[in-house]
């Protein structure tokens, strides 16, 4: 008979049996995905922040939020490779364990060569792997990539960081012959802020695969409050 191994919850350090223990997720406000089938655009609150943008279905955990905040910037600037799997348990766990239908196919959010090379890191596509493997998902890092080195994001205002993102993206004329047999995506990104780096590549896909349904998924929001 197998045992759970005890580990230490990536939040409050106490010795649990999953990656975050459950006393630390009742603690979180998760938000509710069923109530708005699975479509965060039906949320007053998340379509306010999303005003400027062409994607009309976006799928996430919860508002940018302590400590799922750490957690997030932890993988990202340190590359804490457990909190990766800590928050895809988590999102697979409240988000896609009761949809009714899911993708054949999530595409991380891509980072420019340059920036890749400067930090060696994606803290996207790690998540998504994670995600993808808890899922049964197949994730396909080569069909949409970022062509334009641009400016740091956080920053900027919203009609900057628009204009900072005007033909950031291309697509793999090789690699996207894959969706000609794929009628359902979701790109994934970690954290969704104005939405304008989600909105460029999701219109790029659109622009050469106008079939395609294209989910966004993500960790945290940043609402407007």
């Amino acid at each position: 008979m197998l045992t759970k191994l005890s580990q230490s919850c990536l939040v409050c350090k106490q010795t649990t049996d999953t990656s975050i223990c459950h006393y630390c997720i009742d603690d979180l406000s998760l938000f509710d995905v069923e109530r708005y089938q699975h479509n965060l655009m039906l949320a007053p609150k998340v379509a306010l922040g999303l005003t400027k943008v062409n994607f009309n279905q976006v799928l996430a955990l919860a508002d940018y939020q302590w400590p799922l905040s750490k957690l997030l910037t932890g993988l990202k600037f340190s590359k804490q490779i457990p909190n990766a799997y800590g928050l895809a348990s988590l999102f697979v766990k409240r988000c896609l364990t009761s949809m009714p239908e899911l993708p054949q196919l999530v595409i991380p959010m891509p980072l420019h060569n340059n920036r890749y090379l400067f930090r060696k890191f994606n803290q996207s596509i790690e998540l998504a792997r994670q995600i993808c493997k808890l899922s049964d998902l197949p994730m396909d890092t080569s069909i949409i990539r970022r062509c334009k080195s641009t400016s740091a994001q956080t920053n900027l205002s919203a009609a900057q960081r628009r204009k900072n993102l005007r033909q950031a993206f291309s697509i793999n004329e090789t690699a996207h012959k894959r969706l000609k047999n794929i009628d359902h995506i979701a790109l994934f990104d970690d954290v969704i802020t104005t939405g304008s780096t989600m909105n460029s590549a999701y219109c790029n896909l659109r622009k050469h695969c106008p079939h395609l349904k294209v989910d966004v998924w993500s960790i945290c929001l940043t609402l407007v409050h």
